[in-house]
Formats: C-alpha cells, structure tokens, sequence
C-alpha cells in the first residue's frame, strides 16, 4: 500500500483549493524566464566529443571538465557514444536573476527522448486477461527472450494451483475479447498497491501497476498451458506476473509547449525510494481528463529553510525555490508518468508542481 510521504501531505481537496487560490502561482509565473530555444540536453552522433560539445554549448573547448560535470553518468569523459544523452545543466529553466547561460542553439541537436513507461495509476483496477503460469527456466525470475508458459481466462490457473482455494483467493481474469492467435502480444504488469490520500478515511486515488514488459505467443495448445516468448523486460518478471492488451511501452518523446498554466503535484513514485532525483520517475495528479499531453513540463518547487529536518521545513512565509523539472512521458485519465530530466536539490513526494503556457 502506498502513502503519500512529504511532510506536508496533500489531499485532492487541498490541492483544488491551492490552484484555486493561486497567489504562489501567479508570482512564480512572473519569476520564470523559459528559455524555449535552447536545449535541455544533446543526444550524441558519431564523431562527438565533449571536448568538441563544450565548444558548441559552452563557447569554449576549455570547459569540457563542467559539461563532464553534469553528467555523472558518464565515466570516463573520453568515450561518449552514438545515442549516449549528455545533459546541459545551463539550458534549464531557471528563476529571474540567475546568471546568464552562454548555451548557444545547434540546429543539429535532436530534442527527443527515448523512455519506457514502466509505470501508471489508473481510477479502477485494470482487468487482466492472462497470467504466466510457469516457465522452463530454472530461475526465479525471467527476462527477455525466456519461454514462458501462459493461460487465459478460466485457463490462467492449473488445477494444482486452484487445489484447496476459492475464488476470492486467485486473482480474476477476463476472457480476451477475441481468441488468442499465435503473433498477439501482451503487456506483462504487476498490481503493487494503491495511492491513499491522507484523510481520515484513506480514500484510494488510484490503483498502481509497474509495467514489466512484453510478450509474444508463439504456440497455442489445447490440452496445455500457450507458450509464449517474452520480448521486452524493463525489470525482473515473475512466475504469476499478469497480462493485460498490449500496450507500447518504448516511446519517444519530444518536448512539447504547454498549452496551459497548471499547478499540480508529484503523488508517488515508480521505485520504492524517498528522496527522487534526475532520470527516475514519478506519478502526477494531472492527466488526459485536464488536458495533458506526452512531453509537457512541470518544474518543481519546495518552500523549504534549508537547515531545518524535512518535517519541520515548511512555512507559509518562506517563497518558493525551484528545485528541478519533470517531462510527462505517458498520460492516462486522471494521472501522468513523469520523468525527472533536472534535479537542483532532492525531490519528495508532495512537492509543488507548475507548468506554464508556452513552456
């Protein structure tokens, strides 16, 4: 079961009354300065350089070591690869009265973003229509290209398995709409609690699933379990792992300009962790339902005095101080996935949230 963790935890309600007041949101508005020509990162082509990179960004070969910098990911500054992201901390969004960026555009950056989505919160429970069964693999957990023996329906349970249970036992499943045919793909999720708001009654935002990747049936048998082969893994999957239609889980995205002011806030996270920084993801209240789209931003905003325990932190009076920005990656009804792609500080559950119109 998942809560929410910030120090301030936010209901719906508290939340709507937030944007409806929006003093906080008017004054950051004016404070902003998007710098919507430059680029937030540099995807790499045969022949780069970090050298040659801080010359074209920075102005000066020179200062190959700061772009190095911004990219811990990179070990050894030397070897840099075709399709390698090298982030360009100077082209993100800062507040008024920062220190002036040298970043220069390139026609030749590409701005997309390759991401699985590895995650999403839906209102209702997904219905599941197969599960993996079991597999040949003498392992615990599969991966890409393992063999896997699958069941749908009232097939996705062995007799074994149902011996000595009852139904509210086994996880239901719905019948495919159509009959399964050798060459259909399924995605591979896994339930992994709920979204509670902190009211008295912990009411349930959303139900939450990690995406685990996708297979292909290779075989349909009528006395026995279908065989299928597992095309893509994100993480590790398991025996019991269930299916649902397929879904593409590779998506590229390209930044795209808001076409709306919007305040809303971060309500979990993908991984079990506490404090979130650049490239992992996140959960946002906003979805399709309030006119989000793949590739919007949101920057991030905390209220925080920075010598005081978390939990202690917060206070009216203190302004808020950017801390990062987020890009929507895949939108449902009511919520998003979002990727960090800029961290100043640590990131928390709860933290306020502003995209801007023509951002």
């Amino acid at each position: 079961m998942q809560r929410l963790t910030r120090k301030k935890k936010m209901s719906l309600g508290a939340l709507a009354a937030l944007i409806t007041f929006g003093t906080a949101f008017g004054a950051q508005a004016q404070e902003v300065n998007v710098l919507r020509r430059q680029p937030d990162y540099h995807v790499v082509e045969k022949g780069d350089t970090l050298y040659d990179l801080a010359a074209q960004y920075l102005s000066d070969n020179y200062e190959w070591p700061r772009l190095w910098g911004f990219n811990p990911h990179i070990t050894n500054p030397h070897w840099i690869y075709p399709g390698d992201i090298v982030y360009l901390k100077d082209a993100v969004s800062s507040p008024k009265g920062a220190a002036p960026t040298r970043i220069r555009q390139s026609k030749q950056v590409k701005s997309d973003l390759f991401v699985s989505t590895v995650g999403f919160i839906t209102d209702e429970k997904v219905p599941y229509v197969g599960r993996i069964v079991a597999s040949p693999k003498q392992a615990n957990m599969l991966a890409e290209l393992d063999i896997a023996w699958i069941g749908f329906g009232s097939d996705g349970y062995t007799d074994k398995e149902r011996d000595g249970k009852d139904d509210s036992e086994l996880t239901a499943l719905e019948n495919p709409e159509e009959e399964v045919k050798v060459g259909d793909r399924f995605a591979i999720v896994r339930p992994v609690g709920t979204v509670k708001d902190d009211d008295e009654d912990e009411s349930v935002l959303g139900h939450k699933y990690l995406m685990l990747g996708t297979l292909r049936v290779t075989e349909i048998k009528d006395k026995y379990l279908d065989v299928a082969e597992i095309t893509q893994s994100w993480r590790e999957i398991e025996r019991g792992d269930l299916l649902i239609p397929y879904e593409q889980q590779l998506k590229q995205i390209s930044p795209t300009k808001a076409d709306r002011n919007m305040v809303a806030s971060i309500i979990d996270v993908i991984n079990p962790i506490t404090v979130i920084g650049e490239h992992q993801y996140t959960m946002v209240n906003k979805g399709a339902e309030d006119g989000m789209r793949p590739g919007y931003r949101f920057f991030a905003y905390q209220r925080d005095e920075g010598l005081r325990p978390q939990e202690e932190s917060s206070d009216d009076q203190i302004p808020f101080t950017l801390v990062g920005q987020l890009m929507l990656i895949d939108v449902r009804e009511h919520y998003s996935t979002a990727i960090v792609i800029d961290s100043k500080r640590e990131i928390f559950v709860g933290d306020r949230l502003e995209m801007y119109e023509g951002s």
